[in-house]
């Protein structure tokens, strides 16, 4: 069965991956004018496994279910059925019913910090992270400045691949992750074969930025002797 309506329509619609967004500020669907939004579950410190898609009912009554099951059939005939209404035409069998309220109770415990709060905690991170960092030896930050920069740090090393690099900080209790990070164009552009990404949250702390600077020390020692 289709998923969209047609080629034609589709060209026009507007679809938004929320999934870095959602989590570290407040979202709202009519401005900008967004068609389609969608975030997962586990970025917003929820379960995985499930996510959301927010879609305007126009667009939504419009498209035909592209998973068939209980619960999304109205009237089955013969030669033709029809379809439930919204939201239940979407939702073909059981449900994930436990991850559903695990991502309800989430959103609620986010929405209790209040994003004010979030963003002021993770940008004084971010902050504190992008001058420890740029004081390293060796260590280049690729991506904007702080005033355009979320709470997400890419950098390179030198003489250390980054992969390697997110190795050593893993010995030292530090999680990063090393790579493309689904940018593969972007890298090229930069002409880096990959980098080192530190991301921070609103439960992390400055002690930890210390101890990712320290990790990043180790690494650089290590390679030094090698």
């Amino acid at each position: 069965m289709r998923l969209l309506p047609g080629p034609k329509l589709a060209e026009h619609w507007s679809w938004s991956d929320g999934a870095q967004s959602v989590p570290h500020s407040p979202t709202n669907v009519t401005a900008p004018d967004i068609d389609f939004l969608a975030f997962s579950g586990h970025k917003l410190y929820g379960p995985t496994g499930i996510g959301v898609l927010y879609g305007k009912r126009r667009l939504l009554e419009s498209m035909d279910p592209f998973l068939c099951g209980g619960n999304m059939i109205r009237r089955v005939r013969r030669e033709s059925s029809d379809f439930a209404e919204l939201p239940s035409k979407f939702e073909a069998g059981t449900l994930p019913i436990a991850e559903a309220i695990a991502l309800g109770s989430a959103i609620d415990y986010v929405q209790s910090l209040g994003f004010e709060a979030i963003a002021s905690h993770e940008h004084d991170l971010t902050r504190g992270a992008y001058e420890k960092l740029s004081q390293i030896p060796g260590l280049k930050i690729v991506g904007p400045g702080l005033a355009h920069r979320g709470a997400i740090i890419s950098f390179t090393v030198e003489g250390v691949h980054p992969h390697d690099m997110a190795e050593l900080l893993d010995r030292r209790g530090v999680a990063v992750r090393a790579g493309h990070h689904c940018t593969m164009p972007l890298h090229e552009l930069l002409k880096v074969t990959a980098t080192t990404r530190a991301s921070f949250a609103f439960y992390n702390t400055a002690d930890e930025v210390e101890a990712l600077c320290e990790a990043i020390e180790y690494a650089r020692k290590v390679f030094r002797r090698s």
